[in-house]
């Protein structure tokens, strides 16, 4: 039996037989980039932007909308190694890369002069565009590029020009918008920044996410059942760095002969899945602001907020609302301190506001029962006494009525449907906030 673990995700896919999905983005961007339109795609970190970078460069990937080699010269440029770079680098960079794609395609060019200057891209670029061939520019990791500062707006003014001159088009990578990578408003203000067309690139399909998971076994001994696959989607999402995460460790538990038919099965998966996404949730959380990291606990709030989280795939619009992209996110979110929450079970509690939500639905409470349940969260898991309780709705008044208590419970389990079982009885004691058994 083959147990070569066929799942990876270390870095951008190199071969293009493991690419999957993308066919509606990959149309939408060649046809812009097809009629000499600028494209900023944005998405978060590990959702698959360079590996679409390297399959747009294919040949075979670009025939379909007829940007053949000899008509069209695609040429990536990784910003990453000039993000300290003078412009001399920059214009090296895009030269080396410009004249490594003719090459391949079999343009000739004539031998270029002071290769490290905007004056050699200039003629190479223009002898390019005289045999009747349009240039692509692709720059991943742009951030990079764009908070250089080396870089100028003289700098960027002449990358614009070259769009007017010679019809080049660029497609720019970055996580987020262009307008927020970088603070410089000098930077900002040059006319390169207003020719593009923005993209966002979010999560794969469902039917993506299957096509993955089937794509990477297909010549494995080792195949994964319905019940399986569809357990690591929920626990995971149609994220493809996740699932890469998710699928590498369902298939060394297979191969090491451990049961995932059962729900006890699947539920080993959690724990080593979790660790794993963990440093990039980490990620993710950190670079949010406080009012997003609220606007993400609550999956509520602000709708510029929500957008935010909706384009780093944290978030997912779900009817008039917003849901978590996936299962582990949402344990993740449910383990950070968010000022001025409180954060419990199902439950997401704003003391201030005087607001409760559980799994993203806000909820109606009296005043009496928030009291109740704010109490029960503060000290989730453990057994809260009757008396404790009272005194958080009544405060220090004494009034002889046993039921009382009982009845506000009640009333709140009611309120709280169909998260009602969360809140245990203990007989004689109190109450407590635990997961239903």
């Amino acid at each position: 039996m083959s147990t070569n673990n066929p799942f990876y995700h270390r870095g951008a896919l190199r071969n293009a037989a493991d690419f999957i999905g993308r066919e509606a983005e990959i149309s939408q961007i060649l046809g812009l980039l097809r009629n000499g339109q600028s494209v900023s795609l944005i998405g978060p970190r590990r959702i698959g932007k360079s590996s679409l970078l390297m399959h747009l460069c294919r040949p075979q990937t670009r025939k379909q909308m007829g940007l053949t080699p000899d008509r069209f010269l695609f040429v990536l440029v990784d910003c990453q190694e000039l993000g300290g770079s003078p412009p001399e680098e920059v214009y090296e960079a895009l030269l080396t890369g410009l004249l490594d794609a003719a090459d391949e395609a079999g343009v000739p060019l004539a031998p270029v002069q002071q290769p490290g200057t905007y004056r050699a891209l200039d003629r190479a670029l223009r002898q390019i565009s005289q045999k009747g061939v349009s240039v692509v520019v692709l720059l991943d990791e742009f951030e990079l590029l764009a908070v250089n500062k080396h870089l100028t707006p003289y700098f960027f003014a002449r990358l614009r020009g070259l769009t007017t001159k010679y019809g080049l088009a660029y497609l720019t990578a970055s996580q987020r918008p262009l307008f927020a990578i970088t603070a410089e408003e000098a930077i900002l203000s040059s006319p390169f920044f207003n020719i593009f067309v923005t993209l966002p690139l979010g999560l794969f399909s469902n039917e993506e996410a299957e096509e993955l998971l089937h794509n990477r076994l297909a010549s494995s001994d080792i195949q994964f059942s319905t019940a399986l696959q569809q357990y690591l989607i929920f626990l995971v999402g149609p994220h493809p760095f996740f699932l890469h995460v998710a699928g590498y460790h369902a298939f060394q538990m297979l191969a090491q002969g451990q049961d995932l038919t059962t729900d006890d099965g699947l539920a080993q998966l959690d724990a080593p899945i979790e660790v794993e996404a963990g440093s990039h949730l980490g990620y993710l959380w950190q670079n949010l602001t406080p009012t997003e990291q609220y606007a993400l606990a609550i999956a509520d709030g602000p709708i510029d907020s929500l957008r935010l989280l909706e384009q780093q795939c944290l978030l997912v619009q779900d009817g008039d609302g917003y849901r978590y992209a996936n299962e582990i996110l949402r344990r993740f979110v449910r383990r950070q301190e968010v000022a001025g929450l409180i954060q419990a079970g199902p439950f997401v509690i704003d003391q201030q506001r005087h607001q409760v939500w559980a799994k993203g639905q806000e909820m109606s409470l009296t005043t009496s029962q928030f009291s109740i349940l704010v109490r029960l969260c503060e000290l989730e898991g453990q057994v809260v006494p009757g008396e404790d309780l009272e005194t958080a709705v009544w405060g220090e008044v004494l009034i002889n009525d046993p039921d009382r208590l009982k009845t506000l419970i009640k009333r709140l389990r009611r309120a709280i449907a169909p998260y009602d079982t969360w809140i245990i009885s203990e007989r004689g004691v109190g109450y407590a906030l635990r997961p239903p058994e």
